[in-house]
């Protein structure tokens, strides 16, 4: 970007460039763009309107298997979390589902306590210490859990911050989900806003935020329960050369209709999920895993 509303950029602050790019909705303010690699400049005429963001997305990784991305901690961010895990269960059968919480910065604590609270069915989510006595709250959930028990994993990494921890911890130490990715930022103090003057004010840290089992995030974070780093994969050539037990001469041929007869169906995957995010690759395989489990014990009456 060149020029805003006929004004060049060049040595204006980022500050000062947003002030004359906000304005009221419906507002028309003109930019211009200079492309790299071509040099071609571009006008443009915009139309300010206000934004709206949803800090909630979701889909499905694999049949059965869910995914549910939470972007921040905003005013909403509960009921978009409770509205996506119904859009989920409409379009499809809910086995389990993943919660990524990865660079999530944090945001409001009462939203992070809600969203905890939409799959704890009961106890502690978190609580705060502090000298004073106005900070030593503690936050409990309430009787009911929107998946029925069904298993969660939680994707953390080292920008999970703030409220994004306090919701890895709850589910963590109430033993809801398993947490997987690389230690969280560590971000577990409270602070608290006095105002000195009409315009002016102090902000102080007054406490600090404890897990269920009494862990400080402070400086510490979430450690996960499987350490998962980023890693990029590549594929391996394959071998040309196959040998199975099908491949060899006089072997017995497998019977025609014994895996069905097992019940074993074909399942949806997605291939491409180990190449493009291998987190979430390992996350979906701990996911499957934790689902099994659950079948094989309600068979055996467990």
């Amino acid at each position: 970007i060149t020029n805003l509303d006929g004004t060049s950029v060049k040595g204006m602050s980022i500050s000062d460039a947003v002030k004359i790019m906000r304005g009221d909705p419906e507002t028309k303010i003109s930019i211009t763009i200079l492309k790299k690699r071509t040099a071609e400049i571009i006008e443009l005429s915009l139309t300010r309107q206000l934004v709206k963001v949803s800090s909630v997305g979701q889909r499905y990784l694999e049949e059965g298997f869910g995914y549910l991305r939470i972007a921040q901690f905003q005013a909403g961010t509960a009921q978009e979390v409770r509205e996506a895990i119904i859009k989920l269960k409409d379009s499809g059968d809910l086995n389990g589902l993943i919660i990524d919480l990865r660079n999530n910065p944090g945001g409001i604590l009462r939203a992070s306590v809600d969203v905890a609270d939409t799959f704890i069915d009961k106890g502690l989510i978190v609580y705060t210490l502090g000298r004073l006595q106005e900070s030593q709250k503690r936050y409990e959930a309430r009787p009911g859990d929107m998946l029925s028990g069904l298993p969660i994993v939680t994707l953390v990494n080292e920008g999970s911050a703030s409220a994004s921890e306090i919701l890895a911890g709850a589910l963590q130490d109430r033993e809801r989900s398993i947490v997987i990715g690389t230690n969280t930022f560590g971000k577990g103090s409270v602070q608290t806003i006095i105002p000195i003057t009409d315009t002016r004010a102090v902000k102080l840290t007054t406490a600090r935020y404890f897990t269920p089992n009494g862990r400080s995030i402070q400086a510490e974070g979430i450690i996960p329960d499987i350490n998962v780093p980023k890693h990029r994969v590549t594929s391996l050539k394959r071998s040309t050369l196959k040998i199975a037990e099908k491949n060899l001469s006089g072997h017995l041929t497998n019977k025609k209709g014994i895996r069905e007869e097992a019940g074993r169906e074909a399942k949806k995957e997605n291939p491409e999920l180990v190449f493009k995010d291998f987190q979430l690759y390992q996350a979906l395989n701990v996911l499957t895993g934790l689902h099994k489990l659950n079948t094989q014990s309600r068979k055996n009456g467990k």
